[in-house]
Order: structure tokens, then sequence, then C-alpha cells
């Protein structure tokens, strides 16, 4: 598969009214092979504590495998996503930034080395984090509280 679909639930937390900035608290639902199969675990997280709360906040995305900001060649996904993502604390928030979808985790890694070289992250080398998920199953098995 070269497309997966990425399920997210993103709920809006704070405005921070001098920058207009949202802050969001965002949960990774999984990755599926179609959009259909996405509605099905919706349907699934609405039953949920938290989740049925903002019916809304769910969100469906189309990404690429092997796709980063490198123009590395599209790949194809097998059984697993390797999601490469940047975290760090400025104090007040997490900031996290998405780097890329991978087929392996040999190919994240690759990104990861040549992430690290960019100037904007080297004060941040311990942020890196390469997570697989199993393609079809639900990542976050429960609802969650408000303060969550």
């Amino acid at each position: 598969m070269n497309f997966l679909y990425e399920l997210t639930h993103r709920r809006l937390v704070a405005l921070i009214k001098e920058t207009d900035e949202k802050v969001n608290n965002t949960k990774l639902l999984g990755f599926f092979s179609s959009e259909e199969k996405c509605r099905e675990v919706i349907s699934l997280y609405l039953e949920q504590p938290g989740f049925k709360d903002f019916p809304e906040s769910f969100i469906i995305t189309k990404v690429e495998a092997d796709i980063n900001d490198f123009n590395d060649i599209a790949g194809k996904f097998k059984n697993s996503v390797y999601y490469l993502s940047h975290e760090w604390y400025d104090g007040e928030y997490d900031i996290v930034s998405v780097l890329g979808y991978y087929s392996t985790f040999e190919k994240a890694q690759k990104a990861e080395m040549q992430y690290r070289l960019e100037p904007e992250l080297q004060n941040h080398q311990n942020g890196f984090v390469i997570d697989e998920y199993k393609i079809d199953e639900m990542e976050w098995k429960e609802g969650f509280s408000f303060d969550e």
C-alpha cells in the first residue's frame, strides 16, 4: 500500500489571546487501510468517554510511505507504519512535529539522521521518536478524561 489513512482526535484546549495560537490535545488513534475502516473505528470511539463528548474532533488524513523533507521516493506500507516525530518542551507546552511515515524501521532511522542535522532541531537532539503502529489496529483502547 502506498497510502494509508491516519486517524487522530484533536480538540482545542486553549487559545493564547496574545498570539492567537491554538493549543490542542491530540491523540493518534491509528493507521488504517481505508477511509471506510477509519469511519468504522470512529463509531467505536464514539462509545467511549471523552471521545463521545467531542464527536467533531476526529480527523482522517491520507499519508504516503517514505516521503519527507528530503524528497525521498515513495515506498509501500506492509504490516506496520514507522512514525517519526520530534518532541520538545518549550517551558509551557510540548511541541510535537511529525517528520514522516515510513515503511521500515531502517528508513525511519535514515530520515532521523538527516533531520538531526537540521539547524532548528540541533538543540533538541533527545526529542526524536520512532514508533511502530500496526495497520488497522486501534491504538487508543480507552476513553479519556477532560484533564488529559
